[in-house]
């Protein structure tokens, strides 16, 4: 009875300790691609993030599990519209490094960001770089 009480004890620990967090601190194994110059994908009248647009509500994307585990890096250049009321439309990516690593991410975020309502009214192609990078994601400048 003692003994089997031990090897139960032994074996609950056992899997409390695999319940941790099995997390791994990122390691990148990729270098970070150098940040484009986002101006150069725009025409001269187009809006660039930051300089038009004041952000309402906006999470940032979540680093994607695979390319946090295979220590991967990169970017993304988003474009959108934003109408009269703040609402994003029509965002698709401009242009990422990797190709189609953060695509998912950037889309399925950015899709949800609201901004403050454009003084001059809607803004059409305007542009953000969002970085993923050691881990975790900013908005490039």
């Amino acid at each position: 009875m003692r003994f089997s009480g031990l090897i139960s004890v032994s074996l609950a620990a056992a899997v409390l300790a695999s319940c941790g967090s099995t997390s791994k601190p990122f390691e990148p194994a990729s270098q970070y691609p150098p940040d484009p110059w986002v101006k150069g994908y725009s025409a001269a009248d187009d809006c660039i993030g930051g300089e038009k647009l004041a952000a309402r509500e906006f999470v940032m994307p979540e680093y994607p599990s695979r390319a946090y585990r295979t220590g991967r890096q990169g970017w993304t250049i988003m474009r959108l519209d934003v109408d009269a009321s703040g609402q994003t439309q029509n965002v698709e990516i401009e242009r990422s490094v990797p190709d189609g690593m953060f695509d998912k991410a950037s889309e399925d975020a950015v899709e949800n960001w609201t901004f403050q309502p454009p003084a001059d009214g809607a803004l059409e192609n305007c542009r953000v770089l969002l970085r993923y990078r050691a881990g975790s994601v900013t908005l490039g400048g």
